[in-house]
């Protein structure tokens, strides 16, 4: 009977393709979980020399001088009471149009003599 045969297989094709997805699958999840771990790593430790910093923004000083209170800083610094940070440029803090108490969360460069706002935006 041809027809029995064919079925065979048919389904011998369909369990060996079914075991095949399984590997397939296991593989696309431990990719898209080492994805998540490395996005996670890379939001607290941006890239060598850089910082992220979260906190509250409390005052502007001037063009660049931004006063904010903040977290601990991994690799870098304590918590701190309120610290003075300069930003890379005017126009950056003009973008980020912050307010006293606002929440923020920036990227700083460690520059000679200061820490340099190099990114800078408002969280909730």
């Amino acid at each position: 009977m041809p027809h029995l045969h064919l079925r065979r297989l048919a389904f011998g094709c369909a369990a060996s393709c079914h075991r095949g997805a399984v590997p397939l699958l296991f593989a696309v999840l431990l990719v898209a979980f080492a994805a998540g771990i490395w996005g996670s790593y890379r939001a607290q430790y941006p890239g060598p020399g850089l910082y992220r910093v979260t906190g509250v923004f409390e005052s502007r000083s001037g063009d660049t001088m931004i006063l904010v209170r903040h977290e601990a800083v991994p690799g870098l610094m304590d918590e701190m009471a309120s610290m003075a940070f300069s930003a890379e440029s005017k126009e950056l803090l003009d973008r980020a149009a912050l307010k006293p108490g606002d929440h923020v969360r920036f990227t700083i460069r460690q520059a000679p003599d200061t820490l340099l706002v190099v990114e800078i935006q408002k969280i909730q």
